[in-house]
């Protein structure tokens, strides 16, 4: 039992490779009738027009301030 799609996928293929026949794969209810939430369509998204005029950032600023990672752990 796994909940990682990746990690599905790579077992697959390990069973694949074994030529195994009797196998059975399961996947849960909530699964197969995920729910689709739709976004709210009455925001207005001009207000968030210019939220960086006065501190231009790039892609690249953003990236790393959005990944950095605690390396002591």
């Amino acid at each position: 039992e796994t909940s990682d799609f990746q990690e599905t996928e790579q077992l697959l293929l390990l069973l694949k490779t074994l030529d195994i026949k009797n196998i059975q794969v399961r996947t849960s209810k909530s699964d197969r009738n995920a729910a689709i939430t739709h976004g709210d369509k009455t925001i207005d998204p001009q207000a968030l027009f210019g939220i960086w005029k006065t501190k231009p950032r790039t892609l690249e600023d953003i990236r790393l301030t959005a990944w950095k990672r605690n390396k002591d752990i």
